[in-house]
């Protein structure tokens, strides 16, 4: 049921707050990076790493499953580009500094494989909006910390926010249940007086529904209507513009 008034919102990055269009399978992307990894001493090529790097990702998956006892667990990717260093260099060679290594080539990865960003209208009007009505706005999103903290930045979005939970962080992603009650139970939030507002109705909304609380759907998908009538996962409340939030205060 939805409340006439939340004090709590926790959003959804990409797909909700801001527009992403990424391409990870590019052969281009994969060479551009086998060719940093040569200049330090690996011999990979494009499509040999991009075969590498999915390997890599599906075995640390397992062990987190098996390691969290969850079914969504979050890979942290400077960890996979770390390793696959490790796997792939002579042993002649070696960088002193592999945290830094992953930390920039996941970066790289994200540069280079990004189309576009820019945030959705109405956006920074709304979450002002929302603080300067006393509401705390937290962000819980799907996302790599190597990379989606600079996006963050990049879009001037940091201040809007009291908190930020990056799924890489915990090692799980929504809609595990954990991922979201982490935020209420940080900070002692009221379920009742608290909303999930995402794009996703397997994701942001299943997780709202997971921990009890309301679930806004952003729907910029989109999805049909008839996807949204047959969908088993249920929204409390379905809007086409981020500023229809305001209306429950008016």
């Amino acid at each position: 049921m939805m409340n006439n008034v939340y004090k709590d919102y926790i959003f959804d990055f990409y797909g909700t707050l801001v527009d992403i269009l990424t391409d990870e399978k590019d052969p281009e992307l994969w060479d551009k990076l086998a060719q940093l990894y040569q200049a330090y001493g690996t011999d990979y090529k494009g499509e040999g790493l991009r075969k590498s790097y999915a390997k890599r990702v599906a075995l640390a998956r397992k062990e987190l499953i098996e390691l969290k006892g969850v079914a969504y667990p979050e890979v942290d990717l400077t960890h996979i580009f770390n390793q696959l260093y490790v796997d792939g260099r002579p042993q002649s060679s070696c960088l002193h500094q592999l945290e830094d290594w992953g930390q920039l080539i996941a970066i790289v990865f994200r540069v280079l494989s990004r189309k576009h960003l820019l945030v959705y209208p109405h956006t920074k009007e709304v979450l002002t909006f929302l603080k300067d009505q006393g509401c705390h706005l937290y962000l819980l999103s799907n996302a790599q910390a190597a990379f989606t903290n600079a996006e963050i930045d990049l879009m001037e979005l940091r201040s809007c926010f009291d908190t930020i939970y990056l799924s890489s962080d915990s090692g799980i992603c929504k809609p595990q249940p954990e991922f979201l009650k982490q935020v209420l139970d940080d900070y002692g939030l009221n379920p009742s007086e608290t909303v999930m507002v995402g794009n996703d109705l397997t994701t942001d909304i299943a997780v709202a529904k997971a921990v009890g609380i309301d679930g806004i759907l952003l729907n910029t998908f989109p999805y049909s209507r008839q996807e949204l009538e047959t969908s088993p996962i249920k929204p409390d409340r379905v809007i086409t513009d981020i500023e229809d939030l305001k209306t429950v205060f008016t």
